[in-house]
């Protein structure tokens, strides 16, 4: 069987590559939004249930970050098989797959959680007084 399928153009791959790093940006962005509705959301909601959420939440960050350290890979991976793969960069590849298992996941997705500096959760406030 011959490789026709698999003819992908030099071009082709840099925008995949650089569509996969977009990825990994959006993902992030996404997840401390997510974070920011979820803080906001506790700021006024105490108790077992609130604490359920962030727990949830903290799980959804959680695979964000695995997500996203599967795009990084596999990004290096495109832009190294744009002109074929080398030993060296099979290795590289393996390098790469092994920091990521090795990486914190937790601490990772707890500094994604972070709110940006000088902005704290709004407390809930009473409107009753506006009436």
């Amino acid at each position: 069987m011959q490789n026709a399928d698999l003819d992908v153009s030099e071009d082709g791959l840099s925008k995949l590559a650089d569509d996969m790093d977009a990825m990994q940006r959006y993902l992030e962005q996404q997840t401390r939004r997510m974070d920011a509705v979820v803080d906001s959301i506790e700021a006024g909601w105490r108790g077992p249930a609130a604490k359920a959420y962030r727990s949830l939440h903290r799980g959804v960050a959680e695979d964000a970050v695995r997500i996203r350290n599967i795009l990084v890979l596999l990004e290096e991976a495109t832009r190294l098989s744009r002109d074929g793969f080398t030993e060296q960069e099979l290795d590289t590849l393996g390098r790469i797959s092994k920091l990521q298992d090795g990486a914190d996941v937790s601490a990772t997705a707890r500094a994604w959680s972070e709110p940006a500096p000088g902005s704290a959760p709004a407390q809930p406030q009473s409107r009753i007084l506006d009436v």
